[in-house]
């Protein structure tokens, strides 16, 4: 039935998920758009990833990345350093003023992961997430490639409920 294919479904929620918190970021007054932010939590998950491999797993152009990347950096939130491994590569990098900012958006996050998952079990939840990382995985993008790709290991999770 049209509308509630597992593929319409995916999108369509992703949207609305998407609208709700650039709505909340909006209203919370923060100074930085929804984009800067998903930019943040990108680089603070993948500290130390090459720009070209954030923009991928992003799923943006690298010109658009480095735009944001230019007004994080102009901020002081992020850093470009060069990769120990090519030094014709740079590396992004969170800085510390990166911490109290997630201590201000992550109510915001929580508040719409809360508002998405009313009515649900902490296990439909759970069931969820497994089977959503079992997709991502299934088309390579789940963490250990994302880790593999940019030679590091560990990452942060900025937003967790």
């Amino acid at each position: 039935m049209p509308g509630s294919s597992l593929g319409f479904l995916l999108t369509d929620v992703s949207r609305l998920f998407r609208q709700s918190f650039e709505k909340a970021v909006e209203a919370g007054g923060l100074e930085l758009t929804p984009g800067e932010i998903r930019v943040l939590a990108h680089v603070a998950t993948y500290d130390g990833s090459r720009q070209a491999v954030l923009a991928d797993l992003m799923g943006v152009e690298p010109m658009t990345l480095s735009a944001y990347i230019d007004r994080l950096e102009m901020q002081g939130l992020v850093t470009r350093m060069p990769d120990p491994t090519d030094r014709r590569a740079k590396v992004i990098r969170p800085t510390e003023k990166v911490d109290k900012l997630f201590d201000e958006v992550r109510p915001i996050a929580l508040n719409v992961y809360s508002h998405a998952t009313r009515g649900l079990s902490p296990d439909q939840v759970q069931t969820m997430e497994a089977g959503l990382i079992a997709m991502r995985a299934n088309f390579g993008m789940d963490h250990a490639i994302a880790n593999e790709k940019r030679g590091r290991a560990g990452a942060a999770k900025p937003f967790t409920a």
